[in-house]
């Protein structure tokens, strides 16, 4: 099993895999739970116009102790898929989640086998849900960028695989 760390630099972040021993050693945690309800206030959002959105219920949140005050810094949180037959949502063979609740963020990639995959980008506003997704299928690669729902830009290609 991997760990995750995270610095910091200029606002950037960097996402670098660490061993578990040395996830302890360097006072980094994880931690299984359900969404905090603010957080899946903002799911729930994004799945009212988006009505191929899945998410789950639960995450895993990775925090660093801070070495004097012993306070747990949040890292990353990722949102844990539904799972059943060796399937997330009974469609895909991998999917993956990362949530930053307070910049009103999520990050999502997902491989339905061979003939579909993608990734995307959700960004929650007060007023829009802004959807930037890219997926390739078996003759072509799509990349759409929704606002609430609606398609603004859509790019079809011929795919590479």
């Amino acid at each position: 099993m991997v760990g995750w760390a995270i610095w910091r630099a200029t606002g950037v972040g960097l996402l670098v895999a660490v061993a578990p021993t040395a996830a302890v050693a360097a006072g980094l945690s994880v931690e299984d739970a359900p969404l905090r309800p603010s957080e899946l206030k903002l799911l729930q959002r994004i799945a009212t116009v988006e009505r191929d959105f899945r998410y789950g219920t639960r995450a895993k949140r990775y925090y660093r102790t801070h070495p004097k005050t012993k306070n747990r810094i949040p890292l990353r949180v990722e949102v844990i898929a539904v799972q059943k037959d060796n399937l997330y949502f009974g469609e895909y063979l991998s999917y993956e989640m990362v949530i930053d609740e307070p910049a009103g963020m999520v990050t999502y990639s997902f491989d339905a086998g061979t003939a579909y995959r993608g990734r995307g980008m959700v960004l929650v506003t007060l007023q829009d849900v802004l959807h930037t997704k890219f997926s390739c299928g078996v003759s072509a690669c799509v990349t759409r960028v929704s606002r609430n729902g609606k398609a603004v830009y859509e790019r079809s290609a011929e795919s590479v695989n």
